[in-house]
């Protein structure tokens, strides 16, 4: 898909998320509106922190139809593999690098097995543009370097649980979020 060149300022984007019904945004289209979108470094920087016993999920706005959020992971740290139960993701990498496996259904026959199985993984750099999943992906992802990574993410809806699979059991649960400098300030 070609992406346009028109740079969207963070206002702007508000403005042009906030123009589509949530329900019927395409992943081709939320990805196009992130390609676009003109974040300062200082932005990012300003949501930057960091926690020893987990990544670190930092608010930048939230509105009704997205929400973008700056994670940070110390090295090793990683996400449940997960699906956005309904929602679109769009993710870059704002420093470090970021591996991201992505998962799909198990056959089911296997006791004992979960219902999901590792399909691929990439590494994504800075300046290598913007990733994600659709509203069906599952994935998980990880910081496997030896540097703290940055990166920042979108969501559509905004997103209220995850979805958490194991690939030891046939369960789901369901993993409510948080948001890490909101949640630590108000304690």
């Amino acid at each position: 898909m070609l992406r346009t060149l028109n740079r969207l300022s963070l206002e702007d984007f508000i403005l042009e998320m906030g123009s589509r019904p949530v329900d019927r945004l395409t992943h081709d289209q939320m990805l196009d509106l992130v390609h676009r979108l003109d974040l300062s470094g200082d932005l990012i920087d300003s949501r930057t922190h960091f926690v020893d016993d987990a990544y670190a999920r930092n608010l930048v706005c939230r509105t009704l139809s997205f929400e973008l959020i700056v994670m940070c992971w110390r090295p090793g740290q990683e996400s449940t593999i997960h699906d956005h139960a309904g929602s679109l993701s769009a993710i870059t990498v704002h420093r470090g690098s970021l591996t991201s496996r992505i998962f799909v259904p198990g056959d089911g026959v296997r006791v004992g097995a979960g219902p999901v199985v590792l399909d691929h993984a990439d590494t994504f750099l800075p300046g290598q543009g913007w990733t994600g999943v659709d509203r069906t992906g599952i994935h998980q992802l990880a910081n496997t370097s030896a540097d703290d990574l940055v990166t920042v993410h979108c969501y559509s809806p905004p997103l209220k649980a995850l979805n958490v699979y194991r690939l030891d059991t046939p369960d789901v649960d369901v993993l409510p979020l948080r948001y890490t400098v909101a949640d630590d300030l108000a304690a």
